[in-house]
């Protein structure tokens, strides 16, 4: 027993709970209340109190109505990290999510299709020229502006994500990740750093844009991974356990 209680002591009371907002008066009362009585303490320092998941025309889902989501078959059809990443994106925890099939659709092909094509472009030149992330490091400040330029934008959506997080804002987190990989890893630095992968001799400005591309996506998939367990760990293996097409 007193084992159990020093166990308990190191996690209580909880950073946060996250319920419904029906709960408001129920479970969130229920937990301080009993331990004010038994502990002479709040239950937990924080609350995320989840909205509602509407339908598209921000009616409530029901059987009556015919307007539900088959979790289940959602799941099969995109998989489960698009409908994550969508419903944790697309509104605040807070907020109600009006659930439109199309969207989780758009993001798996815009933000997951995205970021898989720039890692495929990656695998692709990586493995013809024998690409080590073991390489001796060049030292960023030797690197052309354009890999200074997206490694500073990278070092600033950590921070910005890290924040956001902290703060319980999940939806901030995975919109700033979207657009870094959206806008400026693929539509800026690769398209504007192709040549530097296709032949030609494997000197330190091709090895600097291999190391440049590898970090910038073996960071993308720790920040995304809270919300993208399993793409971000399928991605983080690749990268780190033999770049593979």
């Amino acid at each position: 027993m007193s084992q159990n209680k020093s166990e308990l002591n190191k996690v209580f009371p909880a950073d946060f709970i996250s319920e419904g907002v029906d709960q408001t008066r129920g479970w969130f009362f229920t937990l301080h209340a009993i331990s004010t009585m038994l502990k002479g303490s709040v239950a937990f320092k924080n609350v995320i109190s989840n909205g509602l998941v509407l339908d598209k025309n921000g009616n409530k889902m029901s059987k009556r109505l015919g307007n539900g989501i088959d979790p289940f078959a959602t799941i099969e059809k995109y998989g489960s990290d698009p409908l994550r990443w969508y419903m944790m994106t697309n509104a605040s925890p807070w907020d109600n999510l009006k659930f439109d099939i199309e969207g989780v659709e758009e993001v798996r092909r815009k933000f997951f299709g995205t970021l898989y094509n720039t890692y495929s472009f990656f695998a692709l030149y990586a493995n013809v020229d024998g690409f080590s992330p073991d390489e001796k490091e060049i030292p960023v400040a030797e690197r052309p502006e354009i890999d200074r330029w997206i490694i500073s934008l990278l070092n600033s959506l950590i921070k910005e994500v890290t924040e956001h997080y902290e703060n319980y804002e999940p939806a901030r987190a995975g919109r700033a990740i979207q657009d870094f990989v959206n806008d400026n890893l693929s539509n800026w630095y690769v398209r504007l750093n192709r040549k530097r992968f296709w032949g030609g001799e494997y000197d330190n400005d091709k090895i600097a844009a291999y190391q440049t591309l590898y970090t910038c996506l073996l960071t993308v998939s720790q920040l995304m991974s809270p919300i993208a367990p399993f793409y971000a760990d399928r991605l983080y293996r690749d990268l780190t356990e033999g770049i593979t097409n």
